[in-house]
């Protein structure tokens, strides 16, 4: 399962990184242009210590050389811990001659490479590095009565500008991880106040707004999808009640965006509201039409029973009847073939009981014909165009499911019959019936009233 990083982390993380970033670079330049100025201190002291042994012995005319310039050498080196080696020079016709050391045997490199130079009355300095160490050379000319007639070589240690370095290098990362963390932490704290806890307000309302929305356990319907067959109830799955508010009062973006939520949650719970009484509306209508529909299903099948058992009857009857009145005229003509004087007493009373049990066997077809028959009612005044609208609606379940349009098209003036109303409806619904069958996929039906003299026609025509 991954695990959502909020944006509090993203903030301080991005922040810290940005912190970081921006640290490192003004820390690095920092200690970049330190040692710059170090070593260009160093450098300078350097040469300030050449100029003033330069100018002591200058001022003592202490270039022959002898112990006492070897005391002194040793006396100028001491001053200066730093100073890793002390050469004088006498510049002769023949070159430059060491006259004085503090390391015998060992001359430093700028001597001879760098006469001419400081011949001229100019201080030579050079940075050396040779594997761990680096150094400074620094060569000053002495002057006697305006003339350069030596020079002072010096080699200066750079250790103490690199342990000032590395010190200064240690203290300053040590104050930028420091101040990253201090950063960090501020930022935290800040993005908290400002950003953190708007938004754990937002998602507050938002989560207590889906609990309250959410579906119940009292039953399969809930407000989402309400039971159209049932009546409706009251719960917790069913209203979720007014939405929660944000209570964000700031100035800033949040505030603006909290009042636009509100507002927005607002009109959602009012459409809710809404939209549950047009729910409940619908449900009640669409109840009392299945109970219409249900009562006149009923009728319908009560009448197709009738009707069917009618047929049953009517051919059932004429199936009999026939035989039964060709009974009926033999036994008519026997009575004509005895003559005026009648038939003899036995076969006069044998031809009554024939003559009586037909009369019986018809009377029992014509009870049951009636028994089929429909009762006729008082007729009444039918409005055909509300008799042709209402059979419509019966049956455009059936025609949407067929692919086929049905439309109802009135003409001018109001079209009213005298007659019985279901059974009007039953032949309008048998054309309608038919008609439907006979229009293929796509094709439309069409049903026109009209009001003709003092009475109504309705057609039905396919297309």
């Amino acid at each position: 399962m991954t695990r959502m990083i909020r944006v509090r982390h993203k903030l301080i993380l991005l922040g810290a990184l940005v912190v970081l970033a921006v640290s490192t670079g003004f820390t690095w330049l920092s200690l970049a242009l330190t040692q710059v100025a170090i070593e260009e201190d160093l450098r300078r002291r350097a040469t300030v210590y050449a100029r003033e042994v330069a100018v002591t012995l200058g001022e003592g005319h202490r270039l022959e050389g002898g112990s006492e310039v070897e005391r002194l050498i040793v006396r100028l080196r001491d001053i200066r811990s730093s100073v890793l080696q002390l050469d004088v020079v006498s510049f002769t016709p023949d070159g430059p001659v060491v006259v004085a050391t503090s390391h015998a045997g060992k001359t430093l490199p700028l001597v001879e490479r760098d006469t001419p130079e400081v011949r001229q009355g100019t201080v030579v300095t050079r940075a050396v590095t040779s594997g761990a160490d680096r150094h400074w050379e620094v060569m000053a000319p002495i002057a006697l009565d305006g003339s350069v007639v030596g020079a002072v070589a010096v080699k200066v240690s750079a250790q103490r500008a690199d342990e000032l370095t590395s010190r200064i290098r240690f203290w300053a990362v040590t104050l930028a991880a420091a101040s990253v963390i201090v950063i960090g932490v501020l930022i935290g704290v800040a993005i908290h106040f400002v950003v953190d806890r708007p938004i754990g307000k937002f998602m507050r309302a938002i989560s207590d707004w889906g609990a309250q929305s959410a579906p119940s356990d009292t039953g399969p319907h809930n407000w989402r999808t309400p039971n159209l067959s049932a009546p409706q109830r009251s719960g917790p799955g069913v209203n979720p009640g007014p939405p929660p508010l944000v209570d964000v009062k700031t100035g800033d973006e949040f505030g603006v965006l909290a009042r636009q939520f509100n507002e927005m949650v607002s009109r959602i719970g009012r459409f809710n509201e809404e939209l549950q009484t047009r729910v409940a509306e619908a449900t009640g209508e669409l109840e009392r039409l299945n109970g219409l529909l249900f009562a006149m299903q009923r009728r319908l099948s009560h009448a197709e029973r009738l009707a069917l058992s009618g047929r049953v009857m009517a051919e059932v009857a004429h199936e009999i009847g026939t035989p039964l009145h060709s009974v009926a005229g033999h036994l008519e003509l026997l009575r004509k073939d005895f003559g005026p004087s009648g038939a003899p007493d036995e076969a006069a009373r044998r031809l009554g009981i024939i003559d009586a049990q037909l009369h019986r066997v018809n009377t029992i077809i014509a009870g049951l014909l009636d028994v089929t028959r429909r009762a006729p009612g008082e007729p009444g005044p039918v409005d055909v165009e509300r008799l042709a609208r209402d059979t419509v609606e019966l049956v455009r379940p059936g025609v949407t499911r067929a692919g086929v349009a049905l439309d109802v098209r009135t003409g001018a003036g109001s079209a009213h019959v005298q007659g019985r109303r279901d059974q009007l409806q039953q032949v309008i619904l048998n054309l309608l019936t038919n008609a439907i069958d006979a229009t293929p996929t796509g094709g439309r039906v069409e049903v026109r009233t009209r009001a003709v003299a003092d009475t109504g026609e309705v057609e039905i025509a396919e297309f």
